[in-house]
């Protein structure tokens, strides 16, 4: 229901300042079509004919830029005339695309309003299909393009076979910190022959083939929507192929996926005891050793290095609500300076935010169940993951 009441909001705000003509699909169950976006377009090239503070920009290799109010409009000609074909669009800040999206929209809300057979977004660790569907003479199909847990684009892609070969139409969502910032509809963007295009969506269809990463889920709403931080996140990505577990982290171990540490010291404990610091350029990792040097337990790793991903996909450079929304967490934040997520805060398990203005803790900490506890403390600056450590204790 309140998907249907925002996209019915959308839409009367459209109709209201006459970009959008009344036939415009809504339906987020249906595909992409050609015939979606040029009505989108076109409602456009209306609305700039008629609208004010408008200005037309010749471009040097042919065509122009209409600019209506903070939308742009990309036209095959130098000026803006009832037969003007509009060839592209760039929504503002206040203007709706054809399904009712906003720049700002977090990701779920872009994969809600069109099919998605892959809620859970697998595939590779690069890229993921949403769907293929139809045949020839159009094809319509979805695709997301990201860095990890970092969705950076989400596409909508129509091949509509034409008398001089496949045109394909497209939406596409570019995201910055998990919201679009910008959106570009686009018809007859390209002319393709027919292999080629083939090609294309063959390239879409393997990518439904492929199933060795997932998206996390992120909710806003935190109660039993999301789990705790648990036993199962405690692997570390230090590439696309290569994962290591915390618990199970070794000298040995590090170095043949890093190679040799650039900076190795030892230090001899009050208990005679030695810790071991192997120091890679972003990723510190300090192994217990008793006093005849053989080793016992990894101790701890901080993290600084923006292309390693923590528990959950997490990384340097995360906003703090794109890592809070991946746990489970209070429903509610209100004003305090410290904040318990869930759990009491002292006896694992627990998350805790403690915050100022400028600078914000997140702590959690889970029971290993052998009287060990593994506590996770990151630190942002400004709503950015500055660093991050595990602790084994």
């Amino acid at each position: 229901m309140k998907k249907l009441f925002c996209l019915l909001l959308a839409l009367a705000m459209l109709l209201s300042s006459a970009a959008l003509a009344e036939d415009v699909p809504v339906d987020e169950n249906a595909a992409m079509t050609r015939e979606e976006i040029e009505i989108y377009l076109n409602s456009l090239g209306q609305a700039a004919l008629t609208g004010e503070n408008v200005e037309v920009v010749p471009l040097e290799a042919g065509g122009a830029q209409v600019y209506l109010d903070e939308t742009v409009l990309v036209i095959a000609d130098e000026s803006l005339t009832e037969s003007s074909a509009i060839l592209s669009a760039y929504p503002g800040e206040n203007q709706a695309d054809l399904r009712g999206l906003f720049l700002g929209a977090a990701p779920d809300e872009v994969l809600s309003a069109y099919p998605n057979d892959n809620p859970t977004l697998n595939g590779s660790y690069y890229d993921a299909a949403l769907f293929i569907s139809g045949e020839k003479p159009e094809v319509s199909a979805g695709y997301v393009l990201r860095d990890g847990q970092r969705v950076y684009r989400i596409a909508y892609e129509v091949f509509s076979w034409q008398a001089d070969g496949v045109s394909v139409s497209s939406v596409s969502y570019e995201l910055e910190n998990g919201y679009v910032t910008s959106i570009r509809i686009a018809v007859d963007d390209e002319i393709l022959e027919e292999a080629e295009a083939l090609e294309k969506i063959q390239e879409i269809a393997e990518m439904q083939e492929i199933s060795e990463y997932f998206a996390y889920p992120v909710s806003m709403d935190g109660g039993e929507a999301l789990a705790p931080f648990e036993r199962e996140d405690l692997a570390l990505r230090v590439s696309a192929s290569d994962v290591l577990d915390f618990l199970d982290l070794t000298a040995e171990g590090l170095t043949d996926v890093l190679g040799p540490a650039p900076v190795e010291e030892w230090t001899e404990d009050s208990d005679g005891s030695f810790l071991r610091l192997l120091q890679w350029e972003g990723i510190s990792v300090l192994l217990r050793y008793d006093a005849q040097r053989q080793f016992t337990a990894v101790d701890s790793v901080t993290i600084n290095d923006v292309n390693v991903d923590g528990p959950r996909g997490v990384r340097v450079g995360d906003g703090l609500d794109s890592v809070l929304f991946r746990f489970r967490h209070a429903e509610i934040f209100n004003s305090d300076d410290t904040i318990l997520l869930y759990g009491d805060g002292q006896t694992a398990p627990y998350g805790v935010l403690a915050y100022s203005p400028e600078n914000a803790e997140v702590s959690y900490a889970l029971s290993l169940g052998d009287g060990r506890t593994v506590a996770w403390y990151m630190t942002f600056v400004i709503g950015e993951l500055q660093s991050m450590t595990l602790m084994l204790r």
